[in-house]
């Protein structure tokens, strides 16, 4: 008997939604297997960090000969809050909505299931076996609380779930971890009047030394207390305090923020009556995404790694294309850009300039042009006031763009000029004559690869050489 379906999608992200959508306009019979939806958690966290932002330039509207008003912290925090549940609940009824999936032909499924081996390999989900010729794994990941004294029984927040019931400002928070939501939280909380103090190993590790060094200095400029190389031993309630025991330090703290990596939420699924293998950090595919099981793939969050959205509509696509299709569509990550939402952004795409020097070694020099520019050259940021951070370009001899790196304002809005160059296999050259509408942050592209002449020649003096003469034959 034939299955009953192209693909069932166990999901519960927005990449599994955006999956099931995409098969669903293509014909294919496909069904969502999706738990309780508690809203989307990442645009009301990224909603509270544009608040955030409006609060900051409110305390700033004086410097530009306005008369400012009295900022109240805890006014505009309860404020912000149901700004994010509106902006969530408006978000759910486009598109991926569930109604929206049904009427495209979307068998959803509400409810929890795992995979069952016999008779057949099927997906049961509330008394129902659902037989497909392919799966595809796009769950969600919780945060992982990490093996520190006491730090459980404290009932620590995460960044998703702090918002709930914050404590009223001034109040000081403890964050524990560097990713990308609990720096932007970080600078959240300092803006709305809260004390922060951020305990990480190393800030930023995998970034530009120089975009790192630079977003410390500002996070710590605004207010948050940065304390690096240090270990939490301990995490202990006395009374209505939190004490965090850090290295050789105890604060006092009113609230605990755990925000280290995530763990995909695998355990349920019976993955081993599937035949797929998989360990606490995540679901181990190939370049075509698929499973220890070649009938199933996996993709976004449940991978492991950080919870991008936009990368797991990527490999969302890649694996839709490998499952309902032919397995040849193979991931290239080399130009999937990503971004810190913080003021400045942080935004990259390609290799790092460390991986480049890892690459070539001695033979960096020769080999490896590095362009930059800073943002104090951008009329836009002069007019802004938003004159901190630059773009970094590295670009291999041959013109071909390696890696970009970018702090500033708006970043993460064109950075993908770059990595569209970077896909295209375009040269340098093609960032720097492209025509640039003025005055916009895009220009610092432009600006930055522009650099490429006045370096190659530097490296090249015959040339230079060659056409003094050359202007000099022709006065």
């Amino acid at each position: 008997m034939p299955p009953d379906y192209n693909l069932v999608i166990i999901g519960g992200t927005a990449a599994a939604r955006y999956a099931a959508l995409t098969a669903g306009r293509l014909k294919a019979r496909v069904a969502l297997v999706e738990p309780e939806f508690l809203g989307n958690q990442i645009l009301r966290h990224q909603t509270l960090v544009h608040v955030g932002q409006v609060a900051q330039q409110m305390r700033q509207v004086e410097q530009w000969g306005l008369s400012g008003g009295n900022f109240d912290a805890p006014v505009q925090w309860s404020a912000s809050l149901q700004w994010a549940q509106w902006v969530t609940e408006v978000q759910d009824e486009g598109e991926r909505s569930l109604p929206i999936l049904a009427a495209s032909g979307v068998d959803v499924i509400v409810g929890t299931g795992e995979f069952i081996r016999r008779p057949h390999l099927a997906f049961g989900v509330n008394g129902r076996s659902l037989r497909s010729r392919t799966y595809l794994i796009a769950t969600a990941s919780c945060p992982v609380i990490p093996n520190i004294d006491g730090l459980d029984t404290t009932q620590p927040c995460t960044p998703e779930t702090f918002w709930l019931t914050p404590p009223p400002s001034p109040a000081h928070i403890v964050i524990l971890g560097g990713t990308p939501s609990g720096l932007e939280l970080a600078q959240t909380l300092v803006r709305f009047g809260y004390q922060v103090t951020l305990i990480v190993k190393t800030l930023l590790p995998h970034e530009d030394a120089e975009v790192a060094h630079l977003m410390q200095a500002h996070l710590e400029s605004e207010g948050v207390q940065i304390l690096s190389q240090t270990q939490v031993t301990q995490v202990k309630q006395l009374d209505d305090k939190k004490w965090v025991q850090a290295g050789d330090r105890a604060l006092e703290a009113d609230e605990v923020i755990v925000a280290t990596r995530q763990q995909p939420q695998l355990d349920s699924l019976n993955l081993e009556a599937a035949g797929v293998k998989f360990t606490a950090k995540g679901i181990p595919v190939n370049n075509r995404l698929q499973t220890s099981n070649s009938r199933i793939y996996a993709c976004g969050e449940a991978l492991g790694g950080y919870p991008f959205p936009h990368l797991g509509q990527y490999e969302a696509v890649i694996a839709l294309k490998n499952a309902l299709f032919f397995p040849s569509t193979k991931t290239d990550y080399r130009t999937i850009p990503w971004a810190i939402f913080t003021d400045p952004e942080l935004a990259r795409v390609g290799l790092t300039e460390a991986q480049v020097i890892q690459q070539f070694g001695d033979q960096f020099d020769k080999n490896v042009i590095v362009l930059r520019q800073t943002f104090k050259t951008l009329a836009k940021a002069q007019i802004c006031g938003a004159t901190t951070g630059f773009c970094k370009l590295i670009v291999h001899r041959n013109g071909r763009i390696l890696g970009a790196h970018l702090i500033g304002a708006n970043v993460s809005e064109i950075v993908g000029a770059i990595a569209l160059a970077i896909r295209q296999n375009l040269h340098i050259k093609a960032l720097a004559t492209l025509p640039t509408i003025s005055p916009t942050w895009s220009e610092i592209v432009q600006q930055t690869a522009m650099e490429w002449e006045r370096k190659w020649g530097d490296r090249h003096p015959f040339q230079q050489n060659l056409l003094e003469s050359w202007f000099n034959f022709r006065r």
